[in-house]
């Protein structure tokens, strides 16, 4: 992956625009519709986009265990 196609992938994940994204990666305003299609079908790109969301949605959403583990401490008084 290049540096360019990197900018891309992490404006893209903040965005979800691929042709903005495509802009702010330093591509040309005339192609970067078609860059930023293309480059969302390439298999190391995608594979990057999907692990960085993976990863990202982990982090936001708590676990069932957490869950748990909140709700035991708020019924045992010792969380508030």
């Amino acid at each position: 992956m290049t540096p360019k196609q990197q900018k891309f992938c992490d404006e893209y994940i903040k965005t979800g625009n691929a042709t903005q994204s495509a802009i702010n990666a330093g591509y040309s305003q005339k192609t970067a519709k078609s860059i930023g299609a293309e480059n969302l079908t390439k298999p190391d790109l995608k594979k990057y986009i999907d692990s960085k969301l993976k990863d990202i949605s982990n982090n936001a959403i708590a676990t069932a265990e957490e869950t748990l583990g909140i709700l035991t401490k708020i019924v045992r008084g010792e969380h508030t």
